[in-house]
Parts: structure tokens; sequence; C-alpha cells
């Protein structure tokens, strides 16, 4: 009875999942071998690629690497292959060695999976919040069919995966805080799918980051049962509890995926402080003010030399040389990574075929996205005695801060906040309209 009750419940998620999957499957075959190849031949490199994206590189080096182990076997395939450890190449190499068909479209079936499994993912995390499974389906469709998703996925990309990773560790969190104990051990599954996500992909510092909000987490559930026993209230105290074990296991898990830790350059190394320019607060941990002396080594120092001058750049003079320097910025940073592309760039020429069309579709998101920030207040209020939800958020604002910090060009930007401002946008829409179905009825 139990087993058949939870396929009945289960039942609505695989059929949203199977369409979510069907649609991304026909839409990266239709952009493949019809959208670029025929409609923007003068934005298509060959075999359904677009011109000028990482997806050309990965795919001619698995190439290259699937004919490789075709030769020599198995034994010299690994997931970051030499000389660049790039995860993409591994893995396409992989299915192009396993299918023997050494063409882009075999990645859509991958990059159909992973965009229809998030997308379900969207879709049970807005159920959480007593929206009607119709709200929840009309906005996690729209995170499935919104353009700016084509990119990873008809081509070969990153996103996919990286995205798949935020909305794993989204519903982490939030079933970690559930009574049920089926929901806590989904939880832990969602924070191990989550860790390996950001693990394969090849994005260390999303592991790094996403580390330090566990712990974050396992604090904020430890003053709640702190609290709670200071009420004396022994039921929510063993709630609270279970919840702890829970995000702890996940903490330890993304602790034993944290990568080798450089030695930290020392504020009495004045040479090296010199060609820097870092100023040193001595009133801030080493150990945390060493990720923003890593962020500012970024953005000061490579990001000029090697992807610097593109069009789309967006405050790319700017440099940090100490924590104060990226305080400072928070607020403009905001402004970017929540409201670009801003109407100066909307319905103009890009560098590329395909960065002048996506031009022309991005202000219709960026109007979707401007109308969700003036509802997200009202949802969060709504919602506001659920812990979860303000950890989430804090995680969505954090690195929409970081991307929009790390790199200052409204391409990355746009791609890389996707997963977060896709769901506080869905947030604000579902719950608004719940709320105004539901008074109107009752009127």
């Amino acid at each position: 009875m139990l087993s058949k009750l939870r396929g009945e419940k289960l039942k609505p998620f695989l059929i949203v999942w199977m369409v979510f999957y069907l649609y991304s499957l026909f839409v990266g075959f239709l952009v493949q071998f019809f959208v670029l190849p025929v409609l923007f031949p003068s934005a298509h490199w060959k075999d359904g690629l677009m011109v000028g994206g990482d997806w050309i590189f990965f795919h001619s080096e698995a190439v290259e690497l699937a004919k490789k182990i075709e030769l020599e076997g198995w034994d010299v395939w690994s997931l970051k292959p030499p000389p660049y450890y790039q995860s993409m190449i591994g893995i396409t190499a992989l299915f192009y060695a396993l299918t023997g068909i050494h063409k882009p479209w075999v990645m859509l079936f991958y990059n159909a999976f992973l965009h229809a499994s998030a997308g379900v993912m969207l879709f049970y995390l807005l159920t959480l919040f007593e929206v009607p499974k119709k709200y929840a389906l009309i906005f996690s469709a729209l995170f499935v069919v919104s353009p700016t998703s084509l990119t990873w996925v008809s081509q070969i990309h990153k996103d996919g995966l990286y995205i798949l990773g935020i909305y794993s560790t989204f519903l982490a969190i939030a079933l970690a805080f559930s009574q049920k104990t089926f929901h806590n051990l989904l939880a832990v599954f969602f924070g191990i799918l989550s860790g390996l996500s950001f693990f394969i992909v090849g994005r260390e510092y999303a592991v790094k980051i996403f580390f330090y909000f566990h712990s974050f987490t396992v604090l904020v559930v430890f003053a709640i049962i702190i609290f709670q026993l200071i009420k004396k209230n022994k039921e929510k105290t063993l709630q609270y509890l279970k919840t702890l074990s829970v995000v702890f296991l996940i903490f330890l898990f993304f602790d034993f995926l944290q990568p080798p830790q450089p030695q930290q350059p020392q504020p009495q190394q004045p040479q090296q402080l010199q060609q820097l320019q870092w100023f040193w607060n001595p009133w801030i941990p080493d150990k945390v003010e060493y990720l923003f002396y890593q962020l500012a080594y970024w953005r000061n120092e490579v990001w000029p030399k090697h992807l610097s001058g593109h069009m789309g750049a967006i405050d790319e003079d700017l440099r940090f040389y100490s924590v104060w320097d990226f305080i400072e910025y928070t607020p403009r940073a905001f402004v970017v990574g929540l409201f670009s592309p801003f109407p100066s760039f909307w319905f103009t020429k890009g560098s590329t075929t395909g960065g002048t069309i996506a031009r022309y579709i991005t202000p219709f998101e960026a109007v979707y996205l401007y109308i969700a920030w003036i509802l997200l207040p009202f949802a969060l209020w709504k919602h506001r005695g659920k812990p979860w939800l303000w950890i989430i958020l804090l995680i969505s604002l954090g690195f929409i801060w970081f991307h929009t910090v790390a790199e200052p060009n409204v391409g990355p930007i746009v791609r890389k906040r996707y997963g977060y401002v896709m769901f506080l946008s869905a947030l604000s829409y579902s719950v608004f309209l719940t709320e105004v179905f539901k008074r109107w009825k009752k009127s």
C-alpha cells in the first residue's frame, strides 16, 4: 500500500521529467540541424556547433581522445585528460568512444537529461512552498524553455551539470529541515549529488564556496537547537537534531571534496604583496581573507591578460586591493547581477551572430526578472518561517555576487546566474499567483 502511494505521488514528477526531456532533446536537434545551418549559417561553425564558444574546443579535443581510446583502449581515458584537464573533454570523449559517433548531436541526450532533471527539481522545490502543481509546472517550464538555456541544451557545455548541482543543493537543504525521515535520506542523496556535480564539472570554486555555506547551515541549525532547548520544546529539539545530523553529513562530504589548499601568502611577504597590491586586514581571519585574495588575483591579474576586451564587458577596468574594495562594490554587483543586461545592451549588435541573436532575446528575459524582483519580497515574507529558504536565498545572492565580481562580462554573468535567478523568479511568481487566486476564490 505504501509503495503504491509513493508511486502515485511520483508519477506526476516522472511525467513532467519526460516532457522536459523530450522538449530539450527536440530543441537541441532543432538548433543543431536547422536553426544554425539553415536559418543562421553565419553563426554556424560546423556539425551543429555555434561560432565562438568553448564547445568547439571541447568537441575537437574529445574527438582526438575518442580516436585514441579506440586505438589504445580505455586505459587512456580520464575524466579530466591532460594537458587541459577539462571534464567536458573527458565526458564528451566517453560518449563519442562508446557510440563510435564523433558528432556533437550524440551529447544532446546527455544535455537533455541534465536539463530535464534540473527542471523537475525546480518543479518539486516550488511544491514545497504549498504552490499548486499547475503553477509549479508553468514556472519550472519557463526555466526549461528560456532561450538562455539553449547554450547548454544544444551545445557542449558545463552549465547543465552546474545547474543540476545548484538545484540538488537547494533540495538537500530544504529536505534536511523536513520532519519526515524519508525526506532526510533524500537530502543526503541530493547533497552528495550536488557535490559530485560540482566536482565532475570542474568548478572547484563551487565546491569550496558551497563548503562554507554548508558550514554556515550547520551553525544555523545548531543555533536553532539551542533556542529550542531554552524554550524547552523537546519535540522541535529532536526534529532539528535530525536536521543537524543531515546537514553535518553533507558538510563532511564537501570537506572530503575540498582540493588541496596551497600555501597561503602571509602579510609579512612584502615582495608578493607589492606585486599583487593586496592590503591585508588584521581583523579578518586569514583563511577567510585568502578567499578574497584569490578572487582579487583572478580579477586583477588573470582576467585582464586572457579574458578581457570582449563585447559585453561591464565594469571591467575595476580592480580590488582589499576586502573593503569588495564590500564597496557589493551594491553595484547586485545591480549588475540581478538586472543585467541593461536596456543599453538590448537589440544591439554583438561580436558574433550568436551574440546579436542573444541581444534580441534577452530583453524579454530581463523584463521577466525585473517584475520578479518586485514580487520577491512578498514571497519571502509569506514563507519567512522556513529557515531553509533564507539559507537558499543567501546562497543565491552570494553566488550572483561572486559571478558578477569574478567575470565582468554580461555573457558569463547571464549564464552562470541562471540557476539562481530562475529559482528566485519562479518562487516570486508562483507564490504571488497562489495567494492572488486564493484570495480571489474567497471573495
